[in-house]
């Protein structure tokens, strides 16, 4: 268990350290993920995949799968015109490239795994049989891979100039003008590498069509169940009211399943032209190569600063591989260049992010879409810039950190014309508390005392903020029936932030019910709540501030029952649990479940609107590594984290939201890399190839709450799904740099594998005997 220091004492049932209630289901076995449905008559889905990078195809023949014993149809492109349309999707500036591939590729492919055909069978089994008998002939064509591209580069998309789908431009102040003012500009350029987010569970999609009432339904692990079905609804050509989709139980999922792929749309087809359901699993080899990956951002970076070390000016051109289409890839661009002023005074700021194609994989969002990016190069230029002006790493991190008697904090910055406001807070002490929990005075003795027995220690502090919502709200219905129970419903989908219980906590909450009569419904088309899904640290603050908005109106509607009933004014009332009372002669009473009972066969619905503002929260983080300089392998000796989520709702579940970010980012920072070879062939394709963290290179983690409620929604919420990634990608390079400093190395790429640290210490070496041979 964490160590949990709060200064905030819980109270009711929001801020209540409760467990969660959908964790039964999954530790009896009971859960049910997409791959477990089964409906009668199903069949099994199977993809036929591209081997190349890049390729003209020159035919399909499906004519051998057809013979396999257990094979129904086996379909090419060609034979499936109803599905070729571009993914829904639209640039969000309109001089952007946007280019969208279709569910099956009909003349060109452009990545490692792009889908060919498909092949329908009894079982799997056969289906996979069959796709292994499907003929592809390619003409293959020049690879491109890397964002470093020039005028002689093959263009992906016939008609392009180049492979450039996208720049995306921030501006504040005087921009790049901002550097002329400047004692001291720091230059250097920062890489974070590629990645795969791995979740437990690959996906799945399940279509079922009912021929008589000609109705679609899609089961599918889906963090936008509006967005996927609208979607579905424009590539199918089918009205809103015919197509309904339906999450189950989601085995993580942390931003990559927020699109549509093409699996889902062929199941959807398949299960209308063939009159079947039509289930498709995918493998952890179509989870590496066809799923979206991350990251992969080059950054250029010009910070200008004054003799004292204040940040004038930062002017950032980067460069995102988007793999082989532009889909998803201008989210974490847009949230690399609106995030990166962080909790500092930035006067000039000009961020400009260029979105290029390569034959690989698609990129897109994943835990923290582009706020990690944008937090790592902030803070390792600061580290730049302590080192060069001759100051404490920590020292001009406070030197430049934003005061809370200056918010709220206008940033300067729009996104998509929303303005970016620091609401409340005080980062100042959020960073003083991470350097007295972390011993950051005494650190220099401790460090020192280490390396004379050969020991490396070496320590990163540094500050972020998390960004929640997107400017977009939900609605949320809550519903009382006859027997006094109540159903939430909302338009988002949980894969492991609590939604189950932190909603029902809200619930009760405002509404005044006991917590085990609420039953959460989300993830399911059909409720008619509004909202484009669960992704962004978004969900508590616009779908949870909608429940309580509608549980505060149906509070109203329940008590004004009760006033008829107890022939007593409304604020003459008491309510909470099961009983509803005159205050002054409580008495007089009238049971909840009786008022519920008399609304009617239908009970009462109240929908309502939440809160969709965007709100920043503070993190700070302060860790302690220890490298071995033999085999330069990284261990996590001490971790702090300060963080400010506003008004906790559940801080069991903020503990684990906090620690499980913390820890997917120091994978991130340690082990996972997608590499690609020079021919466009993917690294790791199975997990024995791919670094993910293990418990052994987990540390304790020691939480510090701030409590700043939000100013941006009426409860005061904050998200913090994503804050734990964001700051520990710069904190454990910041210290593992730093226990690496006798040996005079500069680390400027992610991640930090014994590979990655050996080429930069024997990079150093050969530096610094260059140095002394010139000499």
């Amino acid at each position: 268990m964490p160590e949990t220091i709060s200064s905030s004492p819980a109270s009711n049932f929001i801020g209540e350290r409760r467990k969660r209630v959908e964790d039964v289901p999954m530790l009896v076995g009971a859960g049910q993920y997409t791959s477990d449905l089964r409906f009668s008559d199903m069949a099994e889905l199977a993809i036929v995949r591209s081997p190349h990078p890049h390729a003209r195809i020159v035919r399909v023949d499906t004519s051998a799968a057809l013979k396999v014993p257990g094979v129904i149809a086996a379909f090419a492109a060609r034979d499936l015109p109803e599905i070729l349309k571009p993914f829904p999707g639209a640039p969000r500036s309109p001089e952007a490239r946007f280019v969208t591939p279709t569910a099956l590729a009909a003349e060109v492919v452009r990545y490692v795994g792009e889908a060919v055909a498909v092949v329908v069978a009894e079982d799997v089994y056969a289906a996979r049989d069959g796709a292994d008998a499907v003929v592809v002939e390619y003409a293959p064509l020049p690879p491109v891979i890397g964002v470093v591209q020039d005028a002689t580069t093959p263009v992906l998309h016939a008609g392009w100039p180049s492979n450039l789908a996208q720049t995306v431009q921030i501006m504040t102040g005087a921009g790049a003008d901002g550097l002329d003012g400047a004692d001291v500009i720091i230059e250097e350029t920062l890489t974070i590498g590629r990645l795969s987010a791995q979740p437990m569970e690959p996906r799945a999609a399940v279509a079922v069509y009912d021929q008589a009432t000609r109705q679609l339904t899609v089961y599918f692990a889906t963090q936008s169940v509006n967005m996927a079905q609208r979607s579905l609804c424009a590539l199918l050509d089918l009205p809103a009211d015919r197509v309904r989709v339906i999450v189950p139980n989601i085995g993580g999922a942390f931003g990559v399943k927020t699109r549509l792929y093409g699996e889902e749309t062929i199941a959807a087809c398949l299960a209308m032209r063939l009159g079947r359901p039509m289930r498709w699993v995918g493998d952890r080899h179509e989870e590496f190569t066809v799923t979206n990956q991350a990251r992969a951002q080059v950054h250029h970076i010009r910070m200008g600063l004054d003799r004292a070390g204040h940040i004038l000016a930062f002017v950032d051109h980067f460069q995102q591989d988007a793999g082989a289409y532009n889909i998803t890839a201008d989210g974490p661009v847009y949230n690399t260049a609106v995030s990166v002023h962080g909790p500092y005074h930035i006067p000039h700021l000009a961020m400009t992010g260029d979105i290029i194609l390569t034959n690989s994989t698609p990129t897109g969002p994943y835990r923290g879409a582009g706020r990690p990016e944008a937090a790592y190069v902030m803070e390792r230029m600061l580290d730049r810039a302590a080192d060069r002006l001759g100051l404490d790493r920590a020292e001009i991190r406070q030197r430049n950190l934003i005061r809370p008697d200056e918010m709220p904090y206008d940033s300067g910055i729009r996104r998509q014309q929303i303005p970016i406001i620091f609401d409340t807070g005080d980062y100042p002490a959020g960073f003083a508390q991470v350097l007295g929990a972390i011993g950051y005075a005494e650190f220099r003795a401790r460090q020192a005392a280490a390396r004379a027995r050969g020991v490396y220690l070496g320590i990163g502090v540094v500050n972020s903020l998390e960004m929640s919502g997107i400017g977009v709200s939900d609605s949320a219905i809550l519903r009382v029936d006859p027997a006094g129970a109540v159903w939430v419903m909302a338009a988002v989908s949980q894969m492991g932030q609590g939604h189950p219980t932190t909603y029902a906590q809200i619930a009760a909450e405002r509404l005044g019910v006991p917590f085990e009569r609420i039953h959460v419904i989300e993830g399911d088309s059909a409720t008619g709540t509004q909202g484009p899904g669960t992704f962004a640290s978004r969900a508590t603050v616009a779908a949870g501030t909608a429940i309580a908005r509608a549980a505060l109106q149906l509070r109203q509607r329940i008590l004004a029952e009760a006033a008829r009933q107890l022939d007593a004014p409304i604020d003459a009332l008491d309510w909470r649990g099961e009983y509803i009372t005159v205050r002054a002669a409580p008495v007089r009473r009238v049971a909840y479940g009786d008022v519920a009972a008399s609304l009617g066969p239908a009970g009462i619905a109240v929908e309502a609107s939440g809160d969709g503002n965007i709100s920043f929260g503070y993190q700070g983080h302060g860790v302690i590594v220890a490298v071995d300089p033999d085999l330069l392998t990284v261990a996590i000796e001490q971790y702090v984290i300060v963080h400010d989520a506003g008004n906790i709702i559940n801080p069991l579940i903020v503990d684990g939201q906090t620690i499980g970010a913390a820890v997917q980012g120091l994978g991130n920072v340690l082990f996972e890399e997608m590499r690609y070879d020079s021919a466009g062939l993917p690294q790791a394709t199975a997990l024995h190839r791919y670094v993910l963290p293990a418990s052994i290179d987990t540390p304790e983690y020691t939480l510090i709450e701030q409590h700043f409620p939000a100013r941006a929604n009426a409860e005061g919420f904050r998200g913090v799904g994503e804050g734990g990634t964001i700051t520990s990608l710069p904190a454990i390079a910041q210290a593992v740099e730093d226990a690496l400093a006798p040996f005079g190395v500069r680390l400027n790429a992610l991640p930090l594998t014994p590979q990655r640290l050996f080429e930069a210490v024997r990079a150093a070496q050969s530096q610094r005997e260059s140095a002394g041979g010139m000499a």
